[in-house]
C-alpha cells in the first residue's frame, strides 16, 4: 500500500465522525495518518505522560468546545442530571478506567483491534 498523505486532528474527525461510516481497522489506519502510533509503545515513560498530559488538555477544551455549541443551540448538556457527553468513535481500549481485571498491554500493538499476541 502506498503510504498516504498525512492529515490534521480536524480533518481525521471528519473523516470518522461517528463511527458508523467507518470500520475499526479504518479508523486505526486514519489516526496513523496523524500520529506515528505503531511507535509510541517505545516512548520514554516521561514521554508518555507528557503525551497524556498534552492529549488531557486538548481533551478538555474540546469537551468545553461542545458544551459552548451545545449551549448554542439549545441542545441540553445533561441526561438524568448526569453530563452528556458522547464516546469515542474507534475501536475500545480498555485501561485502568474502564477494566476489572488485569490489563490487557497487547492493545499496546493491536489498538483494541484484538489482534494481539503478547500482554
Amino acid at each position: 500500500m502506498a503510504p498516504q498523505h498525512k492529515i490534521d486532528l480536524l480533518e481525521f474527525a471528519r473523516i470518522v465522525k461517528d463511527g458508523r461510516q467507518i470500520t475499526d481497522e479504518e479508523f486505526v489506519d486514519q489516526m496513523r495518518r496523524i500520529l506515528p502510533i505503531d511507535t509510541l509503545r517505545d516512548i520514554t515513560p516521561a514521554e508518555s505522560e507528557w503525551l497524556f498530559m498534552a492529549i488531557s488538555w486538548l481533551h478538555d477544551y474540546s469537551l468545553l468546545l461542545l458544551e459552548f455549541h451545545q449551549v448554542e443551540v439549545n441542545k441540553s448538556t445533561s441526561h438524568a442530571g448526569h453530563p452528556a457527553i458522547p464516546g469515542p468513535t474507534g475501536p475500545f481500549i480498555e485501561n485502568m478506567l474502564t477494566r476489572s481485571g488485569p490489563p490487557d498491554f497487547s492493545q499496546l500493538r493491536d489498538f483494541g483491534l484484538g489482534k494481539g499476541q503478547d500482554s
